[in-house]
């Protein structure tokens, strides 16, 4: 009798087990997180490397790197500052050889999921429009990138000299 008892109580165990195990959905590698389980900003989704921005006394200057974004969302880059209170824009270059000029984006600068936007001489970068300290080769600069969800993350741009991107401005873009 004690065997059948015990057989018993293992088996009944055994089907409790069975029963709850078969609603349980399987966890899988690709499994997603449920919509909203992800509390991460834009800003903590973007990663700035090769950062660096053009020595200038006085005048206009701009920043250069590469941003990339680690979400699956796009991050919307809506508005770049720093400490000094320098007006800094978006600015993106249109045309070609000696044709080519820059004029500010018409809004966000949009980072596509898993993606890189590269600022670079000749194309987008943050300009500077008059500085109100030098940018000191050797030295660095701090910026704060403001996205389009309030959130903002501060970037390091290493000043440099550099001697080239001697764009224009588009003349009719209101400069």
């Amino acid at each position: 009798m004690k065997t059948s008892t015990t057989t018993a109580l293992v088996l009944s165990v055994g089907l409790l087990l069975t029963g709850c195990a078969q609603g349980a959905p399987e966890a899988t590698p690709s499994a997603k997180p449920a919509q909203g389980a992800q509390h991460q900003t834009q800003a903590q989704a973007l990663t700035a490397t090769d950062t660096w921005a053009k020595a200038a006394e006085s005048g206009m200057s701009a920043a250069f790197g590469t941003l990339h974004n680690n979400s699956e969302t796009p991050l919307e880059l809506h508005k770049v500052s720093n400490a000094a209170g320098d007006e800094i824009q978006l600015h993106e270059m249109t045309g070609s050889g000696q044709d080519m000029s820059m004029k500010q984006l018409e809004g966000d600068l949009v980072i596509a999921p898993g993606a890189d936007v590269v600022l670079a001489p000749g194309g987008n970068h943050l300009m500077f429009m008059d500085l109100k300290k030098p940018l000191v080769a050797a030295q660095s600069t701090t910026l704060d990138l403001e996205f389009s969800d309030g959130s903002s993350t501060e970037v390091d741009f290493a000043i440099r000299n550099f001697d080239g991107a001697k764009e224009n401005y588009d003349e009719h873009a209101g400069h």
